[in-house]
């Protein structure tokens, strides 16, 4: 196998793995803001379908000039907001309440990453 077909094969590899941990925040999000059902399926299914939906969005409105990455981000929030409603038949509040501890699972987790790989990189770095 080629270098092509290694990055096409990480690709999917990362996009899989992906979408079972942000569909694992998902879930502890909605059980912390006790949506009743919640399973960690549910989570996998809406994380994907809302993936696709909110990437379609934000791909269209990319294209309105000035103001079209800013309508991007707001609607992709409103779909994902939308579909976890729909997957967990919860109510709106509930929904945004977990998709928002999502996010911010999310984001504690990239900053840590970050900093892991900030200070392992620095320790390399010649004296």
């Amino acid at each position: 196998m080629g270098a092509m077909g290694m990055g096409i094969v990480g690709g999917i590899l990362a996009l899989v793995i992906g979408i079972l941990v942000g569909a694992l925040f998902l879930w502890v999000a909605a059980k912390i803001v006790k949506i009743d059902g919640a399973s960690y399926g549910k989570a996998i299914l809406a994380t994907i379908v809302g993936f696709i939906a909110a990437g379609i969005a934000q791909f269209i409105l990319a294209f309105i000039p000035v103001v079209g990455a800013i309508l991007g981000f707001i609607a992709g929030i409103l779909i994902m907001v939308f579909i976890i409603q729909k997957f967990f038949a919860t109510t709106f509040g509930k929904a945004f309440l977990a998709w928002l501890i999502d996010f911010i699972i999310m984001v504690i987790i990239g900053v840590v990453f970050a900093l892991v790989a900030g200070v392992s990189m620095f320790s390399m770095m010649p004296k």
